[in-house]
C-alpha cells in the first residue's frame, strides 16, 4: 500500500510539473502579445513564482502531510521537462493563434461598436458644420456687404 502511496505521489508531481510550465509558456505567450516595460515584466515572474511556490507547498501539505522527499523534485523536474519537449511548442502555437483570432475579433467588434459614433461625426460634419454654419457664414457676409453698401 505504501509503494502505491509513493507511486501516485510521483505521478501528481510530474503532472505538477508540466502544469507549471504550462502556466508559464502563458505567460510568455501573453508577454509577446502585450508588450510592456521589463519592471512590469519581473513583476509578472515574481508574481509567479510566488503563486507556483504557495500551489507546490499547499499540494506537498495535502498529498504527502508536509514531507518533502527529494523524488518529488525529481518528479516535478523531469515533468517539468518531459512537457517542454512534447506539448510545450504546440500548446505555445496553440496559445499564440488563439490570441490571433481573439485580437482579429476584438477589432471587429470594436469597429462595428464604434460605427455609430463615426457615422455621428459624419453626420455632424455634413449636416452642422458644412450645411448650417457654412450658411451662416455665408447669410453673414451678405449682411456685412449689404450694411457696407448701404
Amino acid at each position: 500500500m505504501f509503494i502505491h502511496h509513493e507511486l501516485f505521489l510521483v505521478i501528481q508531481a510530474l503532472r505538477t510539473g508540466a502544469v507549471l510550465l504550462l502556466c508559464y509558456d502563458l505567460l510568455r505567450v501573453f508577454r509577446k502579445y502585450a508588450v510592456h516595460s521589463r519592471k512590469i515584466s519581473n513583476a509578472q515572474d515574481i508574481l509567479y513564482w510566488m503563486g507556483s511556490a504557495l500551489y507546490l507547498f499547499f499540494r506537498i501539505c495535502q498529498n504527502n502531510d508536509g514531507n518533502l522527499r527529494f523524488y518529488m523534485i525529481l518528479s516535478l523536474v523531469a515533468g517539468a521537462g518531459l512537457c517542454h519537449l512534447t506539448v510545450s511548442p504546440f500548446f505555445v502555437k496553440f496559445c499564440g493563434i488563439l490570441f490571433d483570432i481573439c485580437i482579429i475579433i476584438g477589432k471587429k467588434i470594436i469597429k462595428w461598436l464604434l460605427f455609430p459614433v463615426r457615422r455621428g461625426k459624419i453626420f455632424w460634419y455634413k449636416h452642422v458644420v458644412k450645411g448650417r454654419l457654412a450658411n451662416w457664414v455665408i447669410l453673414r457676409r451678405n449682411e456685412k456687404r449689404k450694411e457696407t453698401e448701404k
